[in-house]
C-alpha cells in the first residue's frame, strides 16, 4: 500500500518534524549539531526558500519554513535527510538509516497569524519544555532571532512575527512577552517499558562488537570531503556556519539575571 500524498497548499508554512530512526539521541552530541547547521546553510542554496524557525534536539529537529513552490517541499527535505544523513554517519562513524522514514509537515496559512506564532513559541520552547534551559536562548534553536533581533546567517523574520508591532525593536518584546506566557502541556507517561530498554541493550552490546573501521552503506555516495573522526574535525567553512549562529542564538551575560535563559 502506497503513502498517502501530502497536502501542500500554496503560499504556506510548514512545521517539519524530523526524528532520529527509532528516536535514539544520535543528535545529542554539539558537534553533529553543528553538522545539521550547516547543512541547513547548504539546502537554502541548494532549494532556496526561506527558514524562519530552527529547533535542534537530542533525537529530533524542528523547522519552520516556507518555498514560494509549495510542490518543491519534498524535494528540499530528501536532499536535507540524504545529505545530512550520509554526513553524519561518516562523523560518528556508523551507518544505516540515520532519520525515520518519513517527516512531519503541517501546513499553516499566511494569514492565520495566531497559528504562525504558537507555533514559532511551540518550537523554541521545546529546550525548556525538555528541562534542558529554564528559558528560551539556546545555542541550537533562533530563538534569539527574534529576541535579540541578531542574525544568524540561516533565519528570516516570519512574516506574522513582523506585524506585532511599528518598529522590529517592539516586534521583539511583545514576542518576548508571548512566549513567557507559554506553558508546556505534558504528553503523558513514557512509553517505553522494560522490554524495549533490554532489546535496545541487546542491540547496542552486539553493534560495539562489530568493528566500524571503514564500513560505508551499500550504494552510499561518497561526500566531496572527509571528516577526520579521531580529531572530531568537520571542514572549517561548516564551523564557521554554526559558531555564527550558536553566538547569535546561545546564551549570554545577563540573561540568567533577566530569567531568560
Amino acid at each position: 500500500m502506497g503513502r498517502s500524498s501530502r497536502r501542500l497548499p500554496p503560499g504556506h508554512s510548514f512545521h517539519i518534524t524530523l526524528r532520529c530512526n527509532s528516536r535514539q539521541f544520535l543528535i545529542a552530541k554539539g558537534l553533529r549539531r553543528d553538522v545539521l547547521l550547516a547543512v541547513l546553510a547548504k539546502a537554502k542554496q541548494k532549494v532556496p526558500h526561506r527558514l524562519y524557525a530552527v529547533c535542534l534536539m537530542a533525537n529530533h529537529l524542528h523547522l519552520l519554513l516556507r518555498h514560494d513552490d509549495a510542490n518543491e517541499l519534498p524535494k528540499l527535505m530528501h536532499w536535507f535527510g540524504w545529505y545530512s544523513a550520509m554526513a553524519l554517519n561518516r562523523l560518528s562513524g556508523r551507518c544505516g538509516h540515520f532519520w525515520e522514514a518519513r517527516y512531519y509537515a503541517t501546513a499553516i496559512a499566511p494569514t492565520d497569524h495566531r497559528r504562525v506564532l504558537n507555533t514559532l513559541r511551540y518550537i523554541h520552547a521545546n529546550p525548556k519544555a525538555a528541562g534542558i534551559r529554564k528559558g528560551f536562548y539556546d545555542p541550537y534553536s533562533n530563538y534569539g532571532h527574534y529576541g535579540r533581533l541578531a542574525c544568524d546567517g540561516i533565519s528570516e523574520w516570519h512574516p506574522s512575527f513582523l506585524q506585532l508591532a511599528s518598529s522590529l525593536k517592539g516586534c521583539s518584546r511583545r514576542y518576548a512577552r508571548f512566549c513567557q506566557h507559554y506553558r508546556h502541556k505534558s504528553k503523558g507517561g513514557s512509553r517505553c517499558h522494560w522490554g524495549s530498554r533490554m532489546l535496545k541493550r541487546l542491540v547496542e552490546k552486539g553493534r560495539s562488537s562489530q568493528s566500524r573501521k571503514n564500513r560505508v552503506s551499500p550504494g552510499q555516495q561518497k561526500l566531496p570531503f572527509a571528516f577526520d573522526i579521531r580529531l572530531n574535525q568537520i571542514p572549517e567553512g561548516w564551523h564557521q556556519v554554526a559558531v555564527r549562529f550558536r553566538r547569535a542564538n546561545g546564551i549570554r551575560d545577563g540573561d540568567q539575571i533577566l530569567k531568560l535563559w
